[in-house]
């Protein structure tokens, strides 16, 4: 997948999107919506974490429920942040860009409660850049810490759990997203979203079993940048 990025900020594709979107939205017309965002997420900036470190998306996998009662409307159960999944009964929704930490990971959210859908980009793999050391770091198992990295190893991580290390707190004015598009092509891959498989049921997340085998579910919401930036 090959094009341009928009020139919109991460913020005004979100409204954008929340412009288009509603809880009856097919699913074909989701996915288009989903491939506009992706490059803005992938090439369009980074979080900026105090003063000490660049979180760059490397790979972003989307996630979408709607909450009305509509035979036609896309469910996505597995979504963490929705009505009667941890709490009995219905959840506040979150303001935009809101960041939430679950047990995969972060979500950069913009969810609508006029419309009554859930939405999310999951930080699936991501680079950290040392602003102060201008340097990369790197996940390291045997130690279990973030370290310099060298220059045979990757430059980006997909331990995507581990953000824990450099995100608390997305509110506070020390952690901010940072509109800053890059001039690159973009250069996308484009799959299905990992670990997650078919429902039997819609509104509960209950993995479909065919031949003693859980059923993947195909949807192609995953967007991974196949470049590193140029910083």
């Amino acid at each position: 997948m090959n094009q341009r990025i928009e020139t919109n900020s991460l913020i005004e594709s979100l409204k954008s999107f929340q412009a288009k979107v509603n809880g009856q939205t097919s699913l074909e017309e989701l996915t288009e919506e989903f491939e506009k965002l992706a490059p803005v997420f992938l090439y369009g900036g980074y979080i900026k974490v105090r003063n000490d470190y660049r979180i760059y998306i490397r790979t972003v996998e989307f996630y979408f429920h709607s909450e009305t009662d509509s035979a036609n409307s896309v469910k996505d159960p597995i979504v963490y942040h929705r009505n009667n999944k941890s709490i009995d009964g219905d959840v506040p929704y979150f303001p935009l860009t809101s960041l939430h930490a679950h047990a995969s990971g972060f979500d950069i959210t913009f969810e609508n409660e006029k419309e009554k859908y859930r939405a999310s980009a999951l930080i699936r793999a991501y680079e950290v850049w040392d602003i102060k050391q201008e340097q990369y770091l790197f996940y390291d198992k045997s130690i279990q810490k973030f370290r310099f990295r060298k220059e045979n190893e990757p430059i980006w991580n997909g331990q995507s759990t581990y953000l824990y290390d450099f995100i608390n707190g997305f509110s506070s004015d020390g952690i901010l997203w940072i509109d800053a598009r890059s001039n690159q092509s973009v250069k996308l891959k484009v799959s299905k979203r990992q670990g997650v498989f078919k429902s039997d049921n819609q509104n509960k997340y209950s993995p479909t079993i065919v031949d003693g085998h859980k059923v993947p579910d195909n949807r192609q919401w995953s967007f991974t940048r196949q470049e590193s930036l140029l910083i």
